[in-house]
């Protein structure tokens, strides 16, 4: 068992009662920085895609752009452009899940960028203060660093990005992006990898058209309903500007990691996250490694994702460890393991997860605070047998209140790849982490201290296997207060072999981590010695999943007679049972 002491309840403020990338076909989008009032905003996920093209993420550059794609030769390197440059941009409508061309004209150009404004939009939601303030964003100052714009605080981490127009600049293209969004739901930005190819590109396409790419390093804001004026939208084009910078790197990486690099890019920048992590606070069951499709939440995956990134910076070294992860060519956790490794980590991804589900709880980061919402409370004991499910690389969070003395059990149906743990918190300040150890039969138990006020048990899956997103794992817990847990037992005689018994016992209630234990004796009218050292019972199987029947089988030698047989039926080694075998002998 693992026990660790950490008197630091004071310094943590905390309490708990406060308490791949696959863009698939062409497009990854992003939403950072709103009010979180829906689940229905989209991020995150292409709209684009057609499941007809939908391709591996393993696979994109060899699938997405094939050889013999791409129509058009590469063009000379363009030249610096004036402002009032008009030009026409192809750009996907989310509603007709076609492309269309955006009339944009140049109203701004700064040291690392062209501020493209769509023309509709100009004197409206943007204006020339507008543009020169997300310039000045861009090229010289952040709230982390005012000396120092986002290009150039990413570019010094995370490497240059590509450049396929030779301009040496990032096209921002400010546009009312055309798509299905109602009163809570809009998408406030994007990277197209499509613009980094040439032509026409024919295979794959979106229902069944082509794309048209625009040759060029370009991000696409939003002016509605997302405020161009706003540090948010900054943010957005942090969070976008990575998405380059990775897409160069290694263009096959998996969502989770792409998303939780890009958050954390504008997390370096100094711009505001609070969305995100308090929608992680309210789901902190979420996969880390799995990403929602459709309009499902992906709020609270940004959170986990960036969190991850978070604690392995200050827990596993620093930003040198993000920039190997971004530059790393392998994906997801297998990229990831080998950053790790490649800085001197040794720990396993499965060890470093465990910790991060602990950390999440006790809020032990430098940079933000936590308060996570654990999935149900329980206040009354016996709790009953409660049933829960894991996504892989997930956690759950039960909290037991008036602890003090409760034995919790836990069962899994993974137990090689899960894990769980007791957060105890006690009356004198002291918080003490303890490992349940599972059994071969899947199950465990822990007795709390008397001490123990509240208590949070945090289970956990892990499977680190190539398809990380096909497991999950169910699992069962129980409290209750000691072993106060009613039996009723009897011993009965084999009706085909006489000389076998079978103690049998019926719980009160189910037994979630528990196995009760039979201990024999021998008596006569004066002494009394042990027979057999407590073994532990089997649960006979039934239909039904409220199990309660435990058997134990053993012989008795010929020269033992019944009547001088006692049982004793034991939990958590306090009796619960006793009996002799001539009772039930003799009738």
């Amino acid at each position: 068992m693992i026990r660790l002491i950490r008197k630091r309840a004071a310094q943590l403020s905390l309490h708990p009662s406060r308490l791949s990338r696959p863009y698939l076909v062409i497009l990854v989008l992003l939403l950072l920085g709103y009010p979180y009032s829906s689940s229905a905003y989209l991020c995150g996920t292409p709209h684009l895609s057609n499941p007809k093209f939908a391709i591996d993420a393993t696979d994109v550059p060899q699938q997405l752009f094939p050889p013999g794609n791409r129509t058009a030769p590469a063009l000379p390197a363009a030249p610096a452009l004036p402002i009032g440059t008009e030009r026409t941009f192809f750009a996907p409508d989310f509603r007709s899940m076609q492309q269309y061309t955006v009339s944009a004209v140049l109203r701004g150009v700064g040291s690392f960028c062209y501020v493209f404004v769509e023309e509709a939009e100009w004197n409206t939601r943007v204006t020339a203060r507008t543009v020169q303030t997300m310039i000045r964003a861009f090229d010289a100052t952040t709230p982390a660093n005012p000396q120092q714009g986002i290009y150039p605080t990413l570019t010094k981490f995370f490497g240059a990005p590509p450049d396929i127009d030779e301009n040496g600049r990032v096209i921002l293209l400010l546009l009312n992006i055309q798509d299905a969004r109602g009163a809570d739901r809009y998408t406030a930005g994007f990277f197209n990898p499509a613009d980094q190819q040439r032509g026409l590109l024919r295979n794959p396409g979106f229902r069944g058209f082509p794309i048209r790419s625009n040759e060029a390093e370009m991000l696409y804001i939003d002016t509605q309903p997302l405020n161009p004026n706003s540090e948010r939208a900054h943010s957005v084009i942090a969070h976008e500007f990575q998405h380059l910078l990775n897409w160069r790197h290694d263009s096959r990486e998996v969502t989770w990691v792409d998303e939780g690099c890009a958050t954390y890019a504008a997390f370096l920048c100094g711009y505001s996250l609070q969305e995100h992590i308090a929608a992680f606070e309210r789901m902190p069951s979420v996969s880390l490694v799995t990403w929602p499709d459709g309009n499902a939440d992906s709020l609270p995956h940004y959170g986990a994702a960036f969190l991850w990134m978070l604690y392995l910076h200050e827990q596993y070294g620093g930003i040198g460890t993000l920039i190997e992860i971004v530059q790393n060519r392998g994906t997801s956790l297998t990229g990831i393991s080998d950053a790790l490794a490649s800085r001197g980590v040794t720990q396993t991804i499965s060890d470093i997860f465990i910790e991060w589900k602990l950390a999440n709880y006790l809020s032990e980061y430098r940079a933000v605070r936590l308060s996570l919402t654990p999935r149900r409370w329980h206040y009354s004991y016996p709790s009953g047998a409660q049933r829960g499910q894991l996504s892989n690389f997930s956690a759950d969070y039960i909290g037991f209140r008036d602890a003090e003395g409760l034995t919790l059990g836990f069962s899994s149906s993974s137990p090689a790849s899960s894990a769980v743990h007791a957060i105890e918190f006690h009356n004198t300040g002291n918080i003490d982490i303890k490992e349940i150890k599972l059994s071969a039969g899947n199950a465990g138990s822990l007795v709390l201290a008397s001490t123990a006020t509240e208590v949070l048990l945090v289970p956990s899956l892990h499977m680190e296997s190539i398809n990380l997103q096909a497991h999950d794992s169910t699992y069962q817990y129980s409290a209750t207060r000691g072993a106060h847990i009613t039996f009723i037992t009897a011993a009965l005689p084999n009706p085909v072999h006489p000389r076998y018994w079978d103690i049998i016992a019926e719980s009160a209630e189910p037994l979630v981590g528990l196995t009760p234990t039979v201990t024999l004796k021998l008596s006569d009218s004066k002494t009394e010695r042990l027979y057999r050292e407590a073994q532990p019972m089997y649960l006979i199987t039934q239909d039904s999943q409220d199990n309660r029947l435990y058997r134990f089988s053993f012989l008795l030698e010929p020269e033992i007679e019944p009547k001088s047989m006692i049982y004793q039926v034991s939990l958590d080694s306090i009796s619960v049972g006793t009996g002799s075998l001539i009772y039930l002998a003799d009738k």
